[in-house]
């Protein structure tokens, strides 16, 4: 099977990576080897624009050409003007099935921003539907699954979410380019992990991540949704990086564009979320009720996918390092697997709930535990839990201290070794 990669192959694709100056993603290679060989689900990689997804799909054809023949493994980048006569779904599927060799034999069919295809749901599932074929695609945002492709496939595809680099990849990455900095865990808060800004110096970074911003705003919000209001919808997203891990409310946003002089109005504020968080530009994160154990329809909180995007447009000072801190753990959790909530307990919340397969962990991120004062307010959270499901508080405090059944975890532990619940 795939997914039994003799060791001298993974040995190679390291080697051959590392001199590229790329980074192999482990922890996505090891979701998608199972499926490999898996003829009936098209295996969907969806992220922000520049968060690893074509070198990931890129490793994929590597694993898959160490195990099999190079001509069974057949890759199409859609960006390439080489490839601009794939223009339609027919089109797709005759240059694919040219060159099908053995039809007898699996081939593995990748397509990179597929979306650049016109009608290309119906592509997709051309081939899936003829069997021997296990097609993987990427797209630059959600919209790949929001449309025709979900009713295409009727359930027939895996997405994985790929998500910019976790702050230990992001470690690798600078060691792989030998890039050096002052402090490498406030600059990952402060400015993110998109792979190609590492290396880069920081007018450089400002630069690109800039230009990623525009690019996600202007294609993938403005283009696919037909927003009209561009300097409305950059006022949202500054007060949505000012109050990340806050409630965000039709209200409250409401309430801060009258202050700019702008009258937006409840639907539309409504519309400009949705289109944010389809871009995978900002993730919302719904209200948990610990005593109804219900999803509530209210008070969302929304966190930044990759901080640096949002940052390069910011005038001012931007984010406190208590709520950086928070934009990250949240990122963790979901970059491995667990649908996020925000707890509401009685008298106060949780910061998260992070639920996978069925079972909850409850986290609590702090900045530093100043006083006793604070350690008690920070410990007394969980206070109102009355199952004996894994408690975790999470502080920038160089020493920890376990309390009333609550884990203590620094930072920089939970990003690089967290306890094997939430890893």
């Amino acid at each position: 099977m795939i997914e039994e990669l003799a060791e001298v192959s993974y040995s190679s694709i390291v080697l051959e990576e590392s001199s590229q100056g790329y980074l192999r993603r482990d922890s996505y290679l090891s979701r998608l080897r199972p499926l490999y060989d898996d003829c009936d689900l098209v295996k969907v990689l969806t992220g922000v624009r520049r968060c690893g997804k074509s070198v990931l799909l890129r490793q994929v054809a590597d694993e898959l050409r160490a195990e099999t023949a190079p001509e069974r493994v057949i890759e199409i980048n859609f960006e390439l003007a080489a490839n601009a006569s794939i223009a339609s779904a027919e089109d797709l599927d005759r240059f694919v099935m040219a060159q099908v060799g053995d039809p007898r034999q699996i081939h593995y069919v990748l397509l990179d921003e597929v979306q650049e295809v016109t009608g290309f749901e119906k592509g997709v599932n051309s081939l899936r539907a003829r069997g021997r074929l296990s097609v993987f695609i990427t797209g630059s945002n959600a919209h790949v699954l929001s449309g025709d492709l979900a009713t295409h496939l009727a359930g027939r595809y895996q997405e994985l979410r790929v998500w910019p680099l976790s702050y230990g990849e992001a470690l690798d990455l600078r060691r792989l380019r030998g890039a050096t900095v002052a402090d490498p865990l406030q600059d990952y808060l402060a400015w993110g992990g998109l792979p190609h800004r590492f290396g880069l110096d920081r007018e450089a970074s400002w630069s690109y991540l800039r230009d990623v911003f525009n690019s996600v705003v202007l294609r993938d919000v403005v283009q696919r949704t037909g927003l009209r209001d561009l300097a409305g919808l950059e006022t949202i997203i500054d007060f949505a990086l000012d109050n990340l891990g806050r409630t965000l409310s039709p209200s409250s946003l409401s309430d801060y564009l009258k202050s700019q002089r702008r009258a937006v109005s409840t639907e539309t504020i409504y519309s400009y979320l949705r289109a944010l968080d389809d871009a995978l530009l900002l993730n919302r994160v719904r209200r948990y009720d610990l005593r109804g154990k219900r999803v509530m329809a209210t008070l969302d909180k929304y966190y930044a996918t990759d901080v640096g995007i949002l940052a390069s447009k910011r005038v001012g000072a931007g984010p406190g390092l208590g709520d950086l801190m928070e934009n990250a753990v949240h990122n963790h959790l979901a970059a491995r697997g667990f649908d996020v909530y925000t707890g509401k307990t009685r008298t106060g919340e949780i910061d998260f709930v992070a639920v996978k397969s069925g079972r909850p962990r409850y986290v609590q991120v702090a900045y530093l535990l100043a006083s006793p004062e604070v350690a008690a307010r920070q410990f007394g959270a969980f206070a109102q839990l009355r199952d004996g499901h894994p408690r975790y508080l999470v502080t920038l405090d160089p020493l920890t201290q376990d309390r009333d059944g609550v884990t203590h975890l620094k930072l920089e532990d939970f990003l690089l070794r967290p306890p094997a619940d939430l890893a």
